[in-house]
Parts: structure tokens; sequence; C-alpha cells
């Protein structure tokens, strides 16, 4: 794949021996590409899935991209949070073209929202997630409780 932005080989590149996200990256210009379903899987939000935020299409003083992975044309978008950030969407295979520094952008709006879900879904697990995902969270906030009550 050519990374959209300088038409550099992307490079793949595994996060770790336990990762579940194999990330292409741009060497020149530190862009990434996150297949469906890996911008959620390497965020640190819990509740909050980025990758079903809503998106506000933007075109002003963006340059048309295409996707490095069926090229169509990504669409640049702006989570209704945080309208300064634009990130790239290919709508026909649901990928994200992400700049450098973008991600930890993404990541915040996504933790921002998280701490405003938290408070009225403190026993629900989402839907999307899986039961191993839940009892994950649950694990972590019981020890996060223990380790501050003394």
């Amino acid at each position: 794949m050519k990374c959209p932005t300088c038409s550099q080989e992307l490079r793949t590149t595994d996060l770790g021996q336990y990762s579940v996200v194999s990330l292409d990256v741009c060497p020149a210009c530190q862009g990434s590409w996150f297949d469906k379903g890996e911008l959620d899987r390497l965020d640190r939000s819990v509740w909050t899935n980025v990758e079903t935020l809503q998106f506000r299409r933007t075109d002003a003083g963006t340059q048309r991209l295409s996707c490095p992975k069926c090229n169509h044309d990504l669409e640049p978008g702006s989570p209704a949070d945080a309208p300064d950030l634009v990130v790239d969407r290919c709508m026909s295979c649901q990928g994200f073209w992400l700049d450098a520094g973008e991600l930890e952008k993404i990541e915040a709006v996504a933790l921002q929202l998280d701490k405003k879900l938290a408070v009225t879904r403190r026993i629900q697990k989402p839907e999307d997630w899986s039961f191993l995902r839940w009892l994950a969270y649950c694990t972590s906030r019981a020890g996060r409780r223990v380790t501050t009550r003394k």
C-alpha cells in the first residue's frame, strides 16, 4: 500500500508480541492507516468506540486523498466534540488515515467521552463488547478501588 499523502510505500509495524493490531505506517510522513476495527482496538478508551463517533464532513482547506487499501476517495471529517481535528476516512472499506499526531488527538476525544459515558453506564456492558473485554474492565476498576481505599 502507498501513503495517500506522500506516495511512499507503507511499512507494516507489529506493535508487540501480543498485539492485536499490525499498523501500516509511512516512513516519510509518519501517517498511519487503520483498517476497520483497528483504531478501536488501539486507543485506550473503554466506553467509546472511536470508529463509531459522529464525524462531520469537512472540505475546508483539505486536499482529496485516495484510500491506500481500495483507492476510493477518503472523506475528511471532524468528530463532533473536536471540530479542529480533521481525519480522513474511507467510506468504502471503513478504514482511517491519520496523519502524524492525530492518533493522540482522537484518543483524547475518546477519553473525554469515556468520562461522560462512565457515569451513565456503570453497570451495563456495552452491546459491542465481548464478555472478556467487559470482565477485564470490571477487574481493572475493582483493582483501582482497592488500591485507592487506604
